[in-house]
């Protein structure tokens, strides 16, 4: 029996262990436990107030632990334009967090967020120098470490905690006033988003399966046992 509880242990621990995701299998797109959604979003998008933003779904809902990155190849028309995405909260329309990269020759960058408890808040901003063309911002999130922002030089936000946080949709804008010239003339702002989906791969089920089987051997080892 000694020996049975060995075997079906070893079973049990490798499985789980080897289903444990980890950052580099984020990059693995032959992995059906992953998905991969990648959104780009033409530059007219962007000239429009605040106001007239439009809010989009994104194909897919993105849960639990997610990346997300902000390629901005936009070719700014205006030195007061701005580049601003929003991305929603799937179970609270009005929570969302804001990353914002203003034009050339200044290249100001912020961030805010907007929780129902305290409305809208900048969490940080840069008034130049705060983002550089070729060089994507970077976001990853847990509900165990929260949200965590790169503006492609260096960290600048850490553990912001906004949990629980399911991508679902999100706007984006560039003007200051309607009357102002166009914000962005010409280029593209991709968004890529990658989270695990666990549902999808059936391996996944593996370690779970294993661990039933061996309750039922121990309970059947057990009875047999007390009735010999």
């Amino acid at each position: 029996m000694k020996y049975l509880l060995v075997i079906f242990l070893t079973f049990a621990i490798v499985p789980a262990f080897g289903q444990e995701p980890m950052i580099g299998d984020y990059l693995d797109s032959t992995n059906p436990s992953l998905m991969i959604q990648q959104t780009e979003i033409p530059y007219s998008e962007f000239n429009r107030v605040k106001g007239d933003a439009v809010i989009v779904d994104f194909e897919r809902i993105h849960a639990g632990s997610w990346q997300a990155e902000f390629h901005n190849d936009l070719l700014y028309g205006n030195p007061d334009g701005d580049a601003a995405i929003r991305i929603y909260d799937l179970d609270i329309p009005e929570k969302f967090f804001e990353i914002g990269m203003g034009s050339h020759p200044r290249y100001s960058y912020w961030i805010a967020a907007a929780v129902p408890e305290t409305g809208y808040v900048l969490l940080y901003s840069a008034y130049e120098n705060g983002w550089v063309s070729g060089k994507p911002t970077k976001i990853t999130y847990s509900e165990q470490a929260g949200l965590t922002v790169d503006n492609g030089l260096r960290t600048v936000l850490s553990n912001l905690d906004i949990s629980p946080f399911t991508i679902k949709s999100y706007s984006v804008h560039g003007m200051k006033g309607s009357t102002d010239p166009p914000a962005v003339t010409h280029g593209v702002f991709t968004v890529k988003i990658i989270s695990a989906d666990y549902g999808e791969n059936p391996l996944s089920l593996f370690p779970f399966i294993v661990t039933g089987i061996f309750g039922v051997v121990v309970a059947v080892l057990i009875f047999s046992k007390k009735r010999s």
